[in-house]
């Protein structure tokens, strides 16, 4: 590699700048694996192998053994949700600390893990059914939208990236469906299940060119906790016409 002081920049282009970035930033602040510290990465091998995923799929509700991860005869009444899939729970130190270091953290290289913990459940289980009415391909992935404050504040977000990257890898389409339409207290300042529900009542709008009569969608979210915020768009999406609407997230707390 020649010497940093030979370089000129416009010489090289972007992702040798960035990748110089990079190095500079691993030997000032090394990575470490946030299940056991060890140096290398955010997330090593040992920490990676050591996860395992469910042997059944689950109503979010009462935890009832459903075929697909639907909410139960007893719970579905309650719900616009149809179902909820979650890779790993939230209490595992390694999948908390990682989907804490991507959302309040920024650190936006441990998407890729995240990511991968929703596919292996997704090819575990064979989702979305091949079986379904619908085939694969007109199941459609949508983030949850942040409110455009937190937008600004995090320059990104991480539903909106973790649910491209699942659609790079398995070939499903994706589109921005909703938005925020008032400014609700970050739910994760919330402990009362009823005061995260009140906080975001009314609080997706379907976007106006956004294609949604007879789809089935699966909203990406890192976490599912009380399972507001997730309800809150599933009601907007099918008040908007949408034949079914679940839920993919990373964890479940």
């Amino acid at each position: 590699m020649p010497k940093l002081s030979t370089l000129t920049l416009t010489h090289y282009p972007y992702s040798f700048l960035a990748a110089v970035w990079q190095w500079l930033l691993d030997a000032l602040f090394p990575r470490r694996c946030f299940g056991c510290s060890r140096y290398g990465s955010w997330c090593c091998a040992v920490c990676l192998a050591a996860l395992t995923y469910p042997r059944q799929l689950h109503c979010p509700a009462c935890e009832a053994v459903t075929p697909l991860g639907e909410f139960c005869a007893e719970c579905a009444g309650e719900h616009s949700l149809n179902g909820v899939w979650s890779a790993q729970p939230y209490g595992n130190p390694l999948v908390r600390n990682l989907i804490k270091a991507l959302k309040f953290g920024g650190v936006i290289e441990v998407t890729p893990y995240l990511t991968n913990l929703m596919l292996g459940l997704l090819r575990a289980f064979n989702l979305p059914p091949a079986w379904h009415g619908k085939p694969r391909e007109q199941w459609c992935l949508t983030p949850v939208p942040l409110t455009p404050k937190r937008h600004r504040r995090r320059n990104f977000n991480q539903a909106e990236r973790l649910a491209q990257a699942v659609a790079e890898a398995t070939g499903l389409s994706c589109q921005s469906t909703l938005a925020r339409t008032h400014g609700a207290k970050a739910q994760s300042e919330l402990n009362r299940d009823a005061d995260r529900f009140a906080n975001v009542h009314g609080a997706f709008a379907v976007l106006p060119n956004a294609n949604i009569a007879g789809q089935i969608f699966i909203l990406v979210d890192d976490v599912y906790t009380s399972g507001a915020t997730m309800e809150a768009c599933a009601r907007a999406l099918k008040q908007a016409g949408a034949d079914e609407v679940w839920g993919l997230t990373a964890a479940k707390g």
